[in-house]
């Protein structure tokens, strides 16, 4: 079954059946939905998620030892640098340590870097640091640094997520939970959640009268905007940390920077995962992205209301740029990609195109065409790429086979940062299509979860809905099926099926539906929004 979108239809509800105690428990929708994400084992859990499941830092491969030398840079009383990184994961847990190492008492200096330096460390910044500083810490990098920490007289921690290359910095302490861990949920943790469970082992050692859960919002953040998935140790920390926000956001909890984030992006109750995607991590990333990312990093700090709210309208202006330059780019970037339609890996560039913007380019790109999309600034000397995948392609262990390309790369399993020789852009094009050649186009499909009249949401049906909340990576949104007995269009964007009014984003959509046919909805908030229609004649 397709659907005028070109989408192919899975039929979740077909394949997967929830068991009879699992009905019997809770309901044969939220039983369906639980089994057709894999939830139905750890049910319980996903449905009232506490702290308490989730593994100590006991259980993070190197956290011990970096707890130690951290402790000793303290007492020695050792200038102590953070260098995050300039995306909302690396901000917040670059924010969380910081805020932790100075209530300690510590000597520490945030940095962050910006689109012009680029990604991680490099040489002529560690001989700056070693000028400045006697300790260094990274958040959200440091796994790939080897010749820049092993040449360093820096005493170093790595608090990073990355892929882990073949070589590693032999110097540092390393905290990655792709080395080691023996706890498969662990594997998936953002660095925020990282930096989190550092701070809860310094505030244990020092003896703080200081409550970790209030970095919990932080956490949230960092690992919905990076789309980490949400299994049931990161499903725990989102939920926590929505719940936080929303505190923030109804004035229960005083933090100002973000209140005044959370203000300017007009949310005033409930927050959810989707808040965060599309309210607030642009603004976040929009100073990383088009400026200085420590903008940022300031307003998380902040705890004065009025310098709060300075900085939040300051982000937000940086972010309506950010979305003018993004969509003139994405334009541009479409059109370079209609003439490699062929290819199996789409690899565009251009002289003009802004580094801060070109992950969400190629990611958008790549959802469209189906297939892996690197997208490039194109300079003098050097190119600054990102690269995003789809579901299904991954890309890191196939790319990284042509590092010796790269003066600068790391990145995950689905999306990429890298920097190499402008003259080896065309050569990479070459070299990327061939190591992908035997990857074919993937036929991009839409999960339905089940069948269900629209007549029949109700209160209860999306309260039953809403404990699954956050969705996101491995969680989607549920998505239902139902066939037309009648319809008309109310108004533009406005289209009654069945009886009931939907929202349709996608004019292309309301002329194809029909009486007889089977449409495709899902729910965002107390709104039903039309997301397919049957193709052809069923």
């Amino acid at each position: 079954m397709r659907g005028v979108s070109g989408k192919k239809w899975y039929l979740l509800y077909k394949e997967k059946q929830p068991s009879q105690e699992l009905i019997n428990k809770y309901g044969k929708l939220l039983a369906q939905l639980l089994v057709n994400r894999g939830f139905d084992k750890d049910a319980e859990i996903i449905l009232d998620p506490k702290l308490s499941y989730i593994p100590t830092y006991r259980e993070l491969v190197g956290l011990e030892e970096a707890l130690e030398r951290i402790v000793e840079a303290v007492k020695k009383k050792k200038r102590i640098i953070i260098y995050g990184d300039y995306d909302v994961d690396g901000i917040t847990g670059t924010s969380i340590l910081y805020k932790t190492l100075k209530k300690i008492g510590a000597k520490v200096y945030p940095i962050l870097p910006n689109r012009q330096t680029g990604y991680g460390l490099n040489v002529q910044l560690m001989k700056i640091f070693e000028n400045y500083g006697d300790f260094l810490i990274t958040v959200d990098n440091g796994t790939s640094a080897v010749k820049e920490i092993d040449n360093s007289k820096l005493d170093t921690v790595v608090i990073d997520h990355h892929n882990v290359p073949k070589e590693i910095p032999k110097k540092a302490v390393l905290v990655n939970p792709k080395i080691g861990s023996s706890v498969e949920s662990l594997k998936s943790l953002s660095s925020s959640a990282l930096a989190f469970y550092l701070a809860c082992a310094l505030i244990r050692e020092f003896n703080l009268e200081e409550d970790p859960r209030t970095y919990l919002d932080l956490v949230a953040l960092g690992l919905l905007a990076d789309y980490m998935p949400l299994n049931v140790v990161n499903r725990i920390f989102a939920v926590k940390g929505l719940n936080l926000l929303e505190h923030i956001a109804k004035g229960n909890i005083k933090k100002a920077g973000v209140k005044a984030l959370l203000d300017i992006a007009s949310l005033k109750g409930k927050i959810t995962s989707k808040d965060v995607y599309f309210s607030i991590a642009p603004r976040l990333n929009s100073a990383g992205r088009i400026s200085k990312a420590d903008l940022a990093l300031k307003l998380l700090l902040e705890e004065d209301e009025n310098k709060a709210k300075r900085l939040a309208d300051r982000l937000n202006e940086l972010n309506k740029r950010r979305q003018m330059l993004t969509r003139l780019t994405y334009a541009e970037a479409r059109r370079k990609a209609e003439s490699q339609k062929d290819k199996n890996f789409i690899v565009v560039w251009d002289e003009n195109w802004h580094p801060g913007i070109l992950g969400i380019v190629a990611g958008r790109l790549a959802g469209e065409l189906g297939k892996p999309v690197a997208v490039f600034a194109k300079g003098n000397k050097k190119a600054t790429g990102s690269i995003r995948s789809v579901e299904d392609i991954e890309i890191y262990s196939k790319i990284s086979l042509l590092s010796g390309m790269f003066i600068k790369w790391g990145g995950h399993d689905k999306a990429m940062g890298l920097t190499l020789p402008s003259t080896r852009l065309e050569e990479f094009r070459e070299k990327v299509n061939l190591l992908f050649e035997e990857t074919q186009r993937l036929e991009i499909s839409i999960p339905v979860d089940m069948e269900l009249e629209p007549s029949e949401i109700n209160e209860e049906v999306l309260t039953q809905i809403s404990r699954l909340e956050p969705f996101g990576e491995g969680n989607p949104y549920p998505v239902f099926l139902t066939t037309v007995r009648e319809c008309r269009i109310n108004s533009q964007g406005i289209v009654v099926i069945n009886g009931v009014e939907l929202t349709c984003w996608d004019n292309e959509l309301v002329k194809h539906i029909e009486v007889g046919k089977r449409i495709l909805y899902s729910i965002e908030g107390n709104s039903l929004v039309l997301e397919d229609v049957e193709y052809g004649i069923s």
